[in-house]
């Protein structure tokens, strides 16, 4: 069994500004930094040209959850610090970008995996995103389930807020 979680963001950008930023490591480790505390870590990047104009990437990166955004009923389950390992690839191209995910929360049962993508519409660009949560746990997997999904709402705003930043940067760059 498994909860859905599936989220959508408008962004006053094309998909090539979007597919730009995918590309670049310090982007992926900026979104996630919720904390500012700067302990994300990018464990890999890969980058390879692709057929055309499209490019395949390939981002590992750790992010220690800070105390106090954790679920409780997923506190309980934890020896320690809530660590996540979450593994990114996209397939970026001028009109459209698409992506896998795949969350492994090691030392627990929890896990996620699911598809993302960024298209173009009449005023930028939307980012969606698609996720399956699981927890192992029988019996209270639904409800850790749920808790995660909360958890995971309750930071898209501030991961929203440095998507925007880092776009409205390189418009300014560029």
């Amino acid at each position: 069994m498994s909860t859905r979680l599936a989220l959508s963001r408008a962004y006053p950008y094309g998909v090539p500004a979007f597919a730009a930023a995918l590309a670049d490591p310090e982007f992926h480790r900026i979104k996630l930094d919720v904390d500012g505390s700067g302990r994300i870590e990018v464990l890999a990047f890969d980058r390879a040209d692709g057929p055309g104009d499209t490019r395949r990437i390939r981002v590992v990166l750790r992010q220690p959850v800070p105390p106090g955004q954790v679920p409780s009923v997923v506190e309980r389950l934890l020896s320690g610090v809530l660590v996540i390992e979450r593994t990114e690839e996209w397939r970026l191209g001028p009109q459209r970008c698409d992506g896998r995910a795949r969350v492994a929360v090691p030392g627990t049962p929890i896990s996620a995996a699911g598809t993302m993508s960024v298209a173009g519409d009449d005023e930028g660009s939307r980012l969606s995103v698609d996720l399956d949560i699981t927890a192992a746990v029988p019996l209270l997997g639904g409800g850790i389930e749920r808790s995660v999904v909360t958890g995971i709402r309750g930071l898209t705003g501030s991961e929203h807020d440095r998507i925007s930043r880092w776009l409205d940067g390189a418009e300014r760059a560029g």
